[in-house]
């Protein structure tokens, strides 16, 4: 819906520095290094949060949160500029959120709102927003692949059926509803015969026509009888035409847990990766490229606690990332790839202004700038 392999390289190359000064007492006194990359806070906006952010370049990119007036929660946008963050205007509603953002350019930016049954579709042309669809039943995830070539998802918690939210394709003139993608919640795409989804323990492939299914329920955690858990696919990303990865959740009642990492190497599916890391981030997992060849993952904690974690994949391990204020105080909702770099875009929730007896803050974060 990520990280640490470009800073191991720096850390790496550091170790050897430090081995060898005192062979080269002039390297060492005369030498500067460059710090390791790391996450840092670039935005902090009390009494909200944020849920969905995107990059659209280098310098651009937007960030979607929550102000909570009363108990008419309404969106908000910010608007990247460089290393600047800019509220600007939005027509967002009362009692909506948008719970994921999607670009292919500047001028082709999409944000997906939920709220209560109801949600929208809302699209950037460069100028303006405007509404490009409102359906009666809540969002579940999205994938954008092109300007005309938009896949909403409803979600789990709203059965899909002939009545239900369904899966709904968007060719840059009219939106249809596609039968084969019936309960499908979130999805992935590189092309337009080309794009992944999940449902439940199934994974599903568009092959330019419909929607294939494959059970992937033997890789997921095991069910257990001894307590309430419902083993399931919680999100998706494709890497590559024969490189895709999906997350997997154990859901355990209250802790959730334990994740899987699986992968399609373009032949078959595989565990590669997993441990006790609590829920999915909701409604669908966020995962990102790194940049290189790893994973961004952000998990939330159990339920009416904290230690959520952003997870790093790399090189067949998950680690989990040092984030500021650590996984008591700050949580990532949403994370982003900047095109082209290693550089990655976050938003969450910061916890820690509770101690001081006032309001969550949002916060937008960077790595690698």
């Amino acid at each position: 819906m990520k990280k640490l392999l470009r800073g191991t390289a720096v850390l790496l190359a550091a170790a050897g520095l430090a081995a060898g000064t005192a062979a080269y007492p002039a390297l060492a006194a005369g030498t500067r290094t460059s710090a390791a990359p790391a996450w840092k806070v670039v935005k902090t906006v009390p009494g909200g949060d944020f849920t969905a952010v995107v990059a659209t370049g280098r310098s651009g990119g937007w960030a979607f949160g929550t102000v909570t007036p009363g108990n008419n929660p309404k969106p908000t946008a910010w608007r990247r500029s460089g290393s600047s963050w800019t509220k600007v205007a939005f027509p967002g509603a009362g009692n909506e959120t948008v719970i994921a953002a999607e670009a292919t350019s500047a001028s082709d930016v999409w944000a997906f709102t939920t709220g209560g049954s109801r949600s929208r579709v809302l699209h950037w042309n460069g100028r303006s927003w405007s509404v490009a669809r409102t359906f009666s039943l809540p969002i579940g995830g999205a994938a954008v692949i092109s300007a005309r070539d938009v896949w909403v998802f409803g979600q789990p918690s709203f059965p899909s059926s002939s009545t239900g939210f369904g899966t709904w394709h968007y060719d840059g003139r009219t939106w249809t509803h596609v039968t084969s993608g019936h309960g499908l919640e979130g999805g992935s795409g590189r092309s337009a015969r080309d794009a992944w989804a999940f449902d439940g323990t199934d994974v599903a492939h568009w092959n330019g026509s419909a929607w294939s299914r494959t059970s992937v329920a033997r890789l997921l955690p095991a069910a257990q009888k001894t307590h309430l858990n419902d083993p399931a696919v919680t999100g998706i990303y494709e890497q590559s035409a024969d490189s895709v990865y999906a997350t997997g959740n154990g859901n355990q009642e209250d802790d959730g847990g334990p994740m899987v990492l699986l992968h399609w190497n373009g032949r078959t599916w595989s565990k590669v990766a997993g441990g006790l890391f609590g829920f999915d981030v909701q409604p669908v997992q966020p995962i990102v490229s790194d940049g290189h060849s790893g994973l961004w993952i952000p998990m939330a904690g159990p339920v009416g606690g904290t230690d959520a974690h952003l997870l790093h994949y790399s090189g067949g391990h998950l680690t989990t990332a040092t984030v500021p204020g650590g996984p008591s105080r700050t949580s990532i909702d949403t994370i982003a790839r900047v095109p082209g770099t290693a550089e990655v875009l976050a938003g969450g929730l910061n916890h820690a202004a509770n101690n001081a007896g006032l309001d969550d803050a949002g916060v937008l974060l960077e790595f690698g700038a």
